[in-house]
């Protein structure tokens, strides 16, 4: 009896010790994977800059890209930059640390008074499949380059967000199915957005969402991703109560 629990224990151990090893395998395999993870960030903001400089936040998105790319081989970071003459979307994919460099850019320009001005976040879509954009480009828009020049004042936020990322992501197919056509340029040509031009969210639209209080800054989306989380444990919620045990 005596042999029989003990080689039931050596196999449980046994057991034990694969388990654990298979967990430390998937653990590192995960924490390899993290930073290959695609992420998808939709950020509109004000210019600081007038109408005619606007190019000069297209090369610093530029000169900021390829250094991303350049210190993370293997990593593109791809998307779309929208410049209104006051305003700017901008839609980023790429990776999780790339994420966060940009987060910092758009914190230090928004302390410093940088090109970009009051940046919200409107989402921030992680761990997708695939890429929607397969270059970065940037594009100089004016008011005539959306049909919907009004938005209405009646539109509910949550409305007016959905709308917008949707337009967003309509541009980005016709980009997709132009690929060809933009390849090699950072700027994109009038003519690839002659037949979408209902897919660019106009201007009135993005003012709007700068107003809206429940879209996060970077310095505040930064500060809540870093923070831990407060959950309480089912430890801490039992019945009776811990103080009601002891023993007087």
């Amino acid at each position: 009896m005596a042999s029989r629990n003990l080689d039931a224990d050596f196999v449980r151990s046994s057991l034990e010790d694969r388990e654990s090893l298979f967990n430390r395998l998937m653990q590192k395999h995960r924490t390899g994977r993290k930073k290959f993870l695609l992420h998808r960030l939709t950020v509109a903001s004000r210019l600081s800059c007038g109408a005619a400089d606007r190019r000069a936040v297209g090369d610093h998105y530029e000169r900021l890209i390829v250094g991303l790319q350049r210190s993370r081989a293997g990593e593109d970071v791809t998307g779309l930059l929208l410049l209104y003459p006051q305003h700017a979307l901008h839609v980023i994919e790429c990776s999780t640390e790339a994420l966060l460099s940009v987060l910092k850019d758009l914190r230090h320009m928004e302390e410093n008074s940088g090109l970009i001005l009051d940046p919200r976040i409107l989402l921030v879509s992680h761990d997708l499949p695939s890429r929607l954009f397969q270059h970065w480009n940037y594009k100089l828009l004016d008011e005539s380059d959306s049909r919907q020049t009004l938005v209405s004042d009646e539109e509910s936020p949550e409305k007016l967000v959905s709308h917008t990322l949707h337009q967003l992501l309509r541009l980005g197919c016709h980009l997709y199915n132009k690929t060809q056509q933009i390849t090699g340029s950072k700027t994109i040509p009038d003519e690839v957005l002659k037949d979408a031009t209902d897919a660019v969210p106009p201007q009135a639209a993005v003012c709007r969402l700068l107003q809206m209080e429940a879209l996060l800054s970077p310095e505040r989306y930064i500060s809540t991703y870093h923070s831990p989380l407060h959950q309480r444990l089912d430890s801490e919620s039992v019945w009776p109560a811990v103080e009601h045990l002891q023993i007087v």
